[in-house]
């Protein structure tokens, strides 16, 4: 059993197939993942794989805007399955690639709301990740308690109508999924933060070159914090290193750093984290940061020691003791 302490980060991951994901593989402080996964088969994988982690459960079911049961579409690549048919739209599987949409096997499938299933595991949870084919949505019309504790999510969203609902006669779309969270977001005071989409989308002829930009942006994911404005008056120093983490893992350094500077003061410079893994996390992604950008131009060394010392009250490791700390350096 997973037990939960005031240092903990508590992500919840709906649609976790492969496993924890990348922005939170390599988090360095107190944690509880809660991964749900639809798939049986790949939920039993993933309790093999985390049964020594106990910092990690696995739940086999989905999430959505029902209780009751529902037919998983297994698709040859597992990873492209869900609970909608998908609309020929994306170039990328009109050739070599469209075996990988072929339906295999359609199973029966336990859902219930996120209202429902947060009173069953009884955490407060600070980060959400969803990548469930076009239901990212339904998980947010029932969220029960999610939004008193939530600080960000991460979410896989389309900008087309990729899915037909497959209950419908009339093959009604089910898509175009970023207006419908972003609105429901902005409702519970959340903000955009980015998109990672870098101009390239799903291209239709081979004749480009890999240095410009091509294709049409169908889905990517976006990350949503709470409003940064609103956010920096938060009274609890936990939730604000935990967000401090969050941004430096998630392209937004500079408001990692306009937070801790508009902080740091109100919380006595984190003093009453000293001995939690979290807040030297938050110092060690600040430290790497740093480091990255010594040798830019307009970038004074000076003035990263001066702003780390003074934000967290820490010796800054100048000149080779970066390098030689195992913790900054590892092997």
């Amino acid at each position: 059993m997973v037990k939960n302490n005031n240092f903990n980060s508590v992500i919840l991951d709906i649609g976790a197939r492969y496993g924890i994901h990348p922005s939170f593989k390599n988090f360095g402080g107190e944690n509880i993942m809660l991964l749900v996964e639809a798939d049986k088969i790949e939920a039993d994988r993933l309790k093999k794989r985390y049964k020594n982690f106990k910092n990690v459960k696995v739940y086999t079911q989905a999430i959505g805007k029902i209780c009751g049961y529902k037919n998983l579409r297994i698709l040859k690549n597992p990873a492209m399955s869900g609970f909608f048919k998908r609309k020929k739209n994306s170039p990328l599987f009109w050739g070599q690639r469209k075996y990988q949409e072929k339906l295999i096997i359609k199973n029966k499938v336990k859902f219930e709301t996120l209202k429902n299933f947060l009173k069953k595991i009884n955490y407060k949870i600070d980060f959400l990740k969803m990548d469930i084919e076009g239901g990212e949505p339904d998980v947010l019309k029932h969220p029960g308690n999610l939004f008193s504790s939530l600080l960000a999510l991460r979410s896989e969203v389309s900008f087309l109508s990729n899915f037909y609902s497959s209950k419908l006669k009339d093959k009604n779309l089910i898509g175009g999924t970023f207006g419908k969270m972003n609105e429901i977001l902005n409702k519970h005071g959340f903000k955009l933060l980015n998109f990672d989409y870098t101009g390239k989308g799903d291209y239709f002829s081979k004749y480009i070159s890999s240095n410009e930009k091509c294709g049409m942006l169908q889905y990517t994911d976006a990350t949503w914090i709470k409003d940064p404005m609103k956010f920096s008056k938060e009274k609890n120093p936990i939730k604000i290193i935990k967000m401090i983490f969050f941004l430096f893992s998630n392209n937004a350094s500079d408001i990692a750093l306009w937070l801790l500077e508009n902080t740091y003061k109100k919380h006595k410079k984190f003093k009453s984290l000293k001995h939690s893994k979290v807040l030297r996390f938050a110092q060690i992604l600040c430290l790497k940061h740093f480091h990255n950008l010594k040798w830019l131009p307009n970038q004074k060394i000076k003035e990263h020691k001066l702003f780390y010392e003074k934000v967290f009250n820490s010796k800054y490791p100048e000149m080779n003791k970066f390098n030689e700390s195992l913790e900054l350096n590892p092997l």
